[in-house]
C-alpha cells in the first residue's frame, strides 16, 4: 500500500519551489526578454506596413490624379486637333469656292470674248457677203473699205433690233 510520508511531500514542494524560482531567474527572464523582443520586431514591422500602405495610398492618389490630368490633357489636345482640321477644312473650302468663282468669272469672260469675237467675224463675213450679194445685184465689183463699212453698220443695226 502507499504510504505517505510528510517530510517526502515536504521536501517535494521545496525542491519544486526552488526549481521554480531558479527557472524564473535564468530561464523565464531571458524567454521574456525573447519574447518581448519578438513583440517589439511585429510592432515596428506592423507600423512599418502601415506607413507603406499609407505611402502607396498616397503615391495611388497621385497616380489617379496624374492619370485624370492626362486624361483631360489628351481630350483637350483631341478637340484642339478637331477644332484646328475644322477650321482648315472651312478655309480650304472658302479658297476652292474663290477658286470656283474667279474661274467662273474668267470663264464668262472668255466666253463673252470669244461671242463677241464671233459675232464680229460673223458680221464681217455676212457684210462681205452683202457686198458680194450687192455686187451681184448690181452687176459692179463693190470692194472698197466704206462699203464694207456700210455693209458692217447695217449688220450691226440689225443685230440691235434683235
Amino acid at each position: 500500500m502507499l504510504d505517505f510520508q510528510p517530510w517526502t511531500i515536504f521536501f517535494t514542494i521545496v525542491n519544486l519551489l526552488i526549481l521554480y524560482f531558479f527557472f524564473r531567474k535564468f530561464l523565464f527572464g531571458r524567454i521574456n526578454a525573447v519574447l518581448e523582443q519578438r513583440e517589439e520586431l511585429i510592432k515596428s514591422q506592423i507600423s512599418e506596413a502601415e506607413e507603406n500602405n499609407s505611402k502607396a495610398a498616397a503615391l495611388k492618389q497621385e497616380y489617379e490624379t496624374k492619370l485624370a490630368g492626362a486624361r483631360e490633357e489628351a481630350a483637350q489636345l483631341v478637340t484642339d486637333a478637331k477644332n484646328r482640321a475644322d477650321q482648315a477644312y472651312a478655309d480650304r473650302m472658302a479658297q476652292a469656292e474663290a477658286d470656283a468663282k474667279k474661274t467662273a468669272v474668267e470663264a464668262e469672260a472668255r466666253i463673252a470674248a470669244e461671242r463677241s469675237e464671233m459675232m464680229r467675224q460673223a458680221r464681217g463675213e455676212v457684210a462681205r457677203l452683202a457686198v458680194m450679194a450687192a455686187t451681184e445685184v448690181a452687176g459692179k465689183r463693190l470692194d472698197t473699205d466704206s462699203d464694207r463699212a456700210l455693209a458692217e453698220e447695217f449688220l450691226a443695226k440689225v443685230g440691235e433690233e434683235q
